[in-house]
């Protein structure tokens, strides 16, 4: 009789059903206050707990090869930090830790998870769905679990009775980091990818270069890093010096083709997707400074910027050894990048060098463009076809729609995502009008490098501006009342940080923590589901784990609690 009994849960848990194992999980000491961030979309608490001792089973019965190396990993980590012992076993009708591999059904990142005092049972249709199941049973650790810090006292665990059936609100939950203004080393990149993972972040929006630095080898163009990649000066702002002036060269700083490697299998092993961004043709400054020859004044001044704005250095796109340069360019990065989404910026780019120019004045003239500012958009169509011949999906910013004179037919013909920042909420209107794929990163609440409050002790640097926790919580991506057919294009959210006013390590992490985390929420739960002060509560539970991961991040809009001390 036993065996029919656990036959029969068993198929009712892989077929779907609600059924759970919670008859017995109701007595019992009551389970503790949750912290789980983001808020799971649907979440049952039972009285009772589960206990993990020191050695037990995780089944990986019948497993995909994928899914049994996400068990191994977790498996893992708790045994480098504990003492417990995990083992794997392919058939184990008494493993504490079942795991059920449904083949249909179920969204992409979706998993349930359900915990009873007998055992724990995981079931998800892709090796990302066990992913983010694994990394709720983290939360629900000690923190000191997640941080990755040892603790030999830990000899066994309990966690809350409880089931959790959860899937995505967003297929794009980003974070956007520019480290072209200011580099930041592959160490700090891992380590910001080792947060991404923990909230359920998947995209890794990597700004490699711009006018103030050209950061990823090319080696073809190796003056792109030997001159591209070193600013003459750079104003530096720091957690502790504050703002000062470095008074000689900064750099060269670059990544190797190797360190991108590096970079882009560490975040794959967190289902984390790198896309790169090359911007062009405007923001190009210090590809010019390299080349000269490929921009409109060949003859004249060109250096790497140590200042902010819009420069007027910009690709000469009519000239076609200068649309192979940037061409070149993006052949040698997509083998980098398995993602194969390329961003090509097409962002604040002026038009002032191409009328200037004879060569863009000639082919405005030959092909009768409306405007000087059709180049750009002729020239986004151009390399959205160089891309496609590869296999690959181009990502611009709204000005390639939004800007004044925007050829739209040949940016709707190049169908590239666009990113959405100002203005956001009009310009994924008018993306999705164009059936056109959006991601929205509001000026302001998601710019993440901005300040945090307007309080005189608020560290100097970052830029104008600063939004605080509860803005950034409550910006909402998709319009009430969109309709259904509209919708479907708004594909994410995107934290940005860019870094003109940035320049250590820890002065990144303060700003970005804890409002990305508050994008993070906003990627995966409902709207719904949503809600300001529980969130509060729980980010600020997590102080403890930033601080026991060495994260920098700023106390002041989080409970006073204690936690975090």
């Amino acid at each position: 009789m036993k065996s029919i009994a656990y036959k029969l849960i068993l198929l009712l848990l892989v077929s779907g059903s609600s059924f759970s194992l919670f008859a017995q999980a109701r007595c019992g000491e009551g389970a503790p206050d949750l912290n789980l961030t983001p808020k799971p979309n649907a979440l049952k608490l039972f009285k009772g707990t589960c206990r993990l001792p020191r050695t037990f089973v995780i089944s990986t019965n019948s497993l995909p090869d994928s899914i049994v190396a996400e068990a191994r990993a977790f498996a893992g980590q708790l045994s480098s930090v504990t003492a417990l012992r995990p083992q794997l076993a392919s058939a184990s009708s008494r493993a504490l830790i079942q795991l059920h591999y449904r083949k249909e059904h179920m969204p992409s990142e979706a998993y349930q998870l359900i915990i009873s005092p007998r055992r724990i049972d995981i079931t998800a249709s892709t090796t990302s769905g066990f992913f983010y199941a694994f990394r709720t049973l983290l939360q629900l650790m000690p923190s000191s679990v997640r941080a990755l810090k040892p603790d030999a006292q830990l000899k066994s665990l309990r966690l809350p009775a409880l089931e959790i059936t959860d899937s995505p609100r967003f297929h794009y939950r980003g974070f956007m980091l520019d480290v072209s203004r200011h580099f930041f080393d592959v160490a700090e990149i891992k380590k910001m990818l080792r947060l991404m993972a923990d909230y359920k972040m998947n995209r890794f929006h990597w700004h490699l270069t711009d006018d103030q630095g050209w950061r990823v080898e090319i080696k073809k163009y190796p003056r792109l890093t030997s001159v591209g990649a070193v600013a003459e000066d750079s104003r530096m702002v720091d957690m502790d010096k504050g703002v000062y002036w470095l008074r000689k060269p900064y750099g060269p700083y670059f990544y190797t083709q190797d360190e991108i490697r590096d970079v882009v299998a560490y975040a794959r092993k967190f289902h984390i997707e790198v896309i790169p961004e090359v911007d062009m043709p405007g923001h190009f400054t210090a590809a010019m400074t390299a080349y000269p020859e490929y921009s409109c004044s060949p003859q004249g001044e060109h250096k790497v910027w140590t200042g902010w704005g819009i420069s007027e250095d910009v690709l000469n796109v009519a000239n076609p050894k200068a649309v192979q340069f940037a061409q070149d360019i993006l052949e040698e990065l997509i083998p980098l990048f398995p993602s194969k989404q390329i961003h090509i910026g097409g962002d604040e780019c002026p038009t002032e060098a191409w009328e200037k120019n004879e060569l863009c004045q000639s082919l405005v003239s030959r092909e009768g463009l409306k405007s000087f500012r059709a180049l750009q958009s002729r020239f986004i169509l151009e390399m959205a076809a160089f891309l496609k011949q590869r296999g690959c999906r181009t990502c611009v910013w709204n000005e390639a729609i939004t800007a004044k004179d925007a050829e739209l037919d040949d940016v709707k013909k190049a169908a590239p995502t666009v990113y959405c920042w100002n203005p956001a909420a009009a310009g994924a209107r008018k993306a999705a009008s164009m059936g056109l794929d959006n991601v929205v990163s509001f000026y302001g609440p998601y710019y993440i490098n901005r300040k945090q409050s307007t309080d005189a002790d608020e560290p100097d640097g970052a830029g104008n501006g600063a939004d605080s926790l509860s803005v950034t919580y409550g910006a909402e991506a998709v319009p009430e009342g969109l309709p259904v057919e509209a919708e479907k294009h708004y594909k994410g959210v995107l934290a940005t940080f860019w870094t003109e006013h940035v320049s250590d390590n820890r002065y990144l992490e303060y700003l970005a923590l804890p409002r990305l985390i508050a994008i993070a929420e906003a990627g995966w739960t409902k709207r719904q589901n949503k809600d300001y002060k529980n969130f509060r509560r729980r980010v600020s539970a997590d102080a403890r784990y930033w601080k026991q991961a060495g994260y920098n991040y700023c106390p002041k809009q989080l409970l006073h609690t204690g936690v975090g001390k």
